[in-house]
């Protein structure tokens, strides 16, 4: 899956970011490492059930998504390319923006955990989506390590929300990228409203696929569901 998810307030643009007497104090940006995956995986929970636009074609309770979201966490641990906010003060954990390699998404079914496996398989319709989307633009299966970083999941807590977290964390995924050598970024947002953040950041949409016009085995899985994902693109 692959899916940047949050509404306009769930990924402020940095253009909105205040710092208001009061309000919770403004996050550093760190990678994600083993201590935070079971807070960031309770954020990821909270945030993918709240503001992810395919998230009323998916039947999973939260105590099941963040089982598994531990198991995923801790492979994204492993790749070194992900990176978590966390607020200096209290200790808690911002926001997350999740990353890979995308060479990596190839070799996922035969490298990945049972448990990081059964994960991806409540979501295999997204994956198929998203997929036809990518490789139809950009040809993704014979991109070679090294080439595309992307940016998998993206949320902010609400209580952290309008102080830009997620511009900042944005901002230091694009740079961890660049000084990885890869040549571009790639996300996939599944709303307007992370679409335009991402274009704030210089991301351009190379390629739109409409939820609507999605079938998988013959079954419109996301019938009824308005807009569609948008592969975003910025070139390093």
């Amino acid at each position: 899956m692959a899916d940047s998810h949050a509404d306009e307030e769930g990924i402020p643009s940095g253009q909105k970011s205040r710092h208001a007497k009061g309000s919770a104090s403004l996050p550093v940006i760190v990678p994600l490492a083993e201590p935070d995956v079971q807070a960031a995986a309770r954020l990821y929970t909270e945030v993918f059930r709240a503001d992810e636009p395919t998230s009323c074609r998916h039947v999973m309770e939260p105590a099941l998504f963040f089982h598994y979201a531990q198991f995923y966490l801790r492979s994204m641990v492993t790749k070194d390319l992900s990176f978590i906010a966390r607020d200096e003060k209290t200790r808690d954990i911002a926001g997350f923006i999740f990353c890979f390699d995308h060479a990596d998404l190839n070799e996922a079914y035969t490298n990945e955990s049972p448990e990081v496996l059964a994960f991806l398989e409540h979501f295999r319709e997204d994956i198929a989506m998203i997929s036809e989307l990518e490789e139809h633009t950009l040809h993704t299966s014979t991109a070679s390590r090294g080439m595309l970083f992307h940016i998998f999941h993206i949320g902010v807590s609400r209580k952290y929300r309008n102080l830009g977290v997620a511009g900042s964390l944005i901002r230091q995924a694009v740079a961890h990228a660049q000084n990885r050598g890869f040549r571009q970024v790639i996300t996939d947002c599944t709303s307007p409203a992370s679409r335009r953040v991402f274009e704030q950041f210089g991301f351009y949409e190379a390629g739109h696929f409409a939820y609507e016009s999605f079938s998988m085995n013959g079954k419109r899985f996301f019938a009824g569901l308005d807009g569609g994902i948008s592969l975003m693109v910025k070139d390093l």
